[in-house]
């Protein structure tokens, strides 16, 4: 008798929560962070600072089934929202050998931001072989360009690098 009084009760409040989550329009609208991809790919630029730029997967689900891209996807399903972007990213050797990075980074905003940047320089077998440069800054106008510049001190052939950009501190 006290196990049915239990069970019943029991049926009750989860009856009452349950009507307490209903709503009239069972679709919804959910953006989701999206997770950083892993590693190092070379010769690349990556925005570390999700301030200045993010993913979001979204979309339109219905009973929890994903029925449309919200009206900021274009048929990817991920909406990106961004400070800045890289526009150019290229390498060369300078006269004494070195190996010269830079990339050309574009201010979308209507206010002048200041980011930083840094580099790490690698050998043909992927391995480090400087320490990673100092936090350089670039001013970036509104609605513009500007360019992050760095050199290696080292003159070996074949190397790669890995350029870091963040909003400046």
């Amino acid at each position: 008798m006290i196990g049915m009084m239990k069970t019943g009760f029991t049926v009750i409040i989860a009856g009452l929560f349950m009507a307490g989550c209903a709503t009239t329009d069972p679709c919804v609208n959910i953006l989701q962070e999206k997770p950083l991809e892993p590693g190092i790919k070379m010769n690349s630029v990556n925005i570390i600072d999700t301030s200045l730029y993010y993913e979001m997967v979204g979309g339109t689900y219905c009973d929890g089934v994903r029925v449309a891209p919200t009206t900021e996807e274009v048929n990817s399903g991920v909406v990106t929202r961004y400070k800045i972007s890289v526009q150019e990213t290229q390498s060369d050797r300078t006269n004494t050998g070195t190996m010269q990075v830079w990339t050309i980074l574009r201010n979308h905003t209507n206010f002048p931001l200041q980011v930083e940047g840094r580099t790490q320089f690698f050998d043909s077998h992927k391995t480090p072989v400087e320490e990673m440069t100092a936090w350089q800054r670039v001013q970036l106008p509104p609605k513009s360009i500007g360019t992050y510049k760095v050199q290696s001190t080292r003159r070996d052939e074949g190397m790669s690098f890995y350029i870091e950009i963040r909003e400046g501190r």
